[in-house]
Formats: C-alpha cells, sequence, structure tokens
C-alpha cells in the first residue's frame, strides 16, 4: 500500500459491516478497516450467525471500492480468502486450508470465514469485507465444539487479534488494489493449492431436488465447476454448497 489506510477501532458493535453500511462517509476511503473489540450480532453467509469472544478474537471489516464498475463478489471473497491464508500459514502449517466459498480451516476444522457485501454510492459498486478469525477463543459452545477451532488451540499460546488483522489487512489491500475480474490463473492455482475442496464430494438443492456431484474446479469468476454424479457438468455454481464428509 502505498500509504496507511484509515483505520476505527471501536469497542462494542453489533457488526464491523453493519457499521460500515451506516456510515456511507467511509465508502469512498480505500481499504479503510473498522475492528472491534465486542461484535454482538456477527454475520456470516446465508443470514448465519458468527460467534466471537469480546477482546479474544478477531472481527474486523475493510472497504473497498473496485476499480472498475463491476463489483464480483465471488472474486473478492476468493482473493480475502488467500489474503488470510497467506498471513496464517507460516503460524498454522500445512494443515491450513481454504473451504469455497468462505471458510478459514484447519484440517476440517473452521477458524475463520468471511463476509463480502456490496452497497451502492452514486450507482456505483463499494464492496464491504468482513474477516472472522478465531485467535484465542479456547472454547465453543456443543453445537461448534467438533467443527471448530482456534490459533490458540492449535499453537497452544495467545496471539494479538489486531496484529494479526494487520498482516490480513495488508496483504488484502495488495491483492485488490487495481483488481479487475477475471482471476488471473496463478490466484486459481494458489487457491486450488490452499484448499481441500477440489476433488470432494458434495450436493446442493434446486428446489426440493437434491443434486450430488464433486467439485471439479474453480472459475475465473470465483465459481465452482461441479461433475455431477450422472456425468454432467454445472459450469458456474454460486449457491450454497454441502459437504457431506465433513466432520459433524
Amino acid at each position: 500500500m502505498e500509504s496507511s489506510p484509515h483505520i476505527i477501532r471501536l469497542d462494542t458493535v453489533d457488526s464491523t459491516n453493519t457499521y460500515i453500511k451506516e456510515h456511507p462517509e467511509l465508502w469512498d476511503r480505500q481499504f479503510c478497516a473498522v475492528y472491534a473489540r465486542e461484535q454482538r450480532a456477527g454475520r456470516g453467509r446465508h443470514a448465519r450467525t458468527w460467534r466471537s469472544e469480546p477482546g479474544l478474537d478477531l472481527t474486523f471489516s475493510v472497504v473497498y471500492v473496485p476499480a472498475g464498475a463491476v463489483a464480483e463478489l465471488p472474486c473478492i471473497t476468493i482473493l480475502a480468502g488467500l489474503a488470510v491464508y497467506r498471513s496464517l500459514r507460516p503460524l498454522l502449517g500445512e494443515d491450513l486450508n481454504l473451504k469455497w466459498p468462505n471458510d478459514i480451516r484447519h484440517g476440517f476444522r473452521k477458524i475463520g470465514g468471511i463476509l463480502c457485501e456490496m452497497v451502492l454510492t452514486d450507482g456505483r459498486p463499494v464492496v464491504i469485507v468482513g474477516i472472522g478469525v478465531n485467535v484465542n477463543s479456547n472454547r465453543f459452545p456443543d453445537e461448534l465444539a467438533i467443527t471448530a477451532s482456534s490459533i490458540k488451540l492449535i499453537t497452544g499460546s495467545d496471539h494479538d487479534p489486531e496484529q494479526i488483522g494487520k498482516k490480513i489487512h495488508k496483504r488484502l489491500a495488495s491483492l485488490l488494489a487495481g483488481f479487475t475480474p477475471p482471476l488471473p490463473d496463478d490466484i486459481i492455482r494458489e487457491w486450488t493449492g490452499a484448499s481441500q475442496s477440489i476433488g470432494r464430494a458434495v450436493f446442493y438443492f434446486r428446489g426440493d431436488i437434491k443434486i450430488s456431484g464433486t467439485v471439479a474446479g474453480i472459475n475465473n469468476d470465483g465459481t465452482l465447476c461441479i461433475r455431477h454424479s450422472d456425468g454432467t457438468i454445472e459450469e458456474r455454481f454460486r449457491g450454497e454448497l454441502f459437504f457431506p464428509d465433513d466432520e459433524h
């Protein structure tokens, strides 16, 4: 980054994404970040709740003003995932991986997630990139106990959430600066190498019909190519996908 982006630190907020949505004066501040010590109503995809512990975990959102007139949210989610992966890989090792579209995992346990949302200002898109990482949490509700983990549980030591956030923030700004879709081939290769999604059995629903297949690859618009069990191909999938071999 050529200059340090604007940073806002909040003690308590419902959601850092919502905070940016409600403060349009921030929408033209490229890579402005909002950090929160406590996030009371964190959100994930499909209206799911994102849980974090006050003062222990990382919750922040970044303003991204796309270089062009189009904001491809799947592409931005892929790039944000790589920013987190690049930042945490030296710390967490080879078991760190990305699950399409927005999960950061260690083995089969989720340690982080991304939520990209778009607002319009004068007809121009602005993207809010929300990132949450379990940093120092060491216990989770029963329904998450076998699917969640944290950096502390993996490494055995405490870490500074904001310092981790700054590393992610810097890499995110580097990846997004001047980006225009589609995703370049080197990014596709890097994401594929960092992910355990390729080749995995999956299913999804089209209406009431359950459709099964395997993930064949990621496209340069951030969508997936899925090979159905009958051999047909879903070229550009971007809905909600289920991985039946995940441990629950």
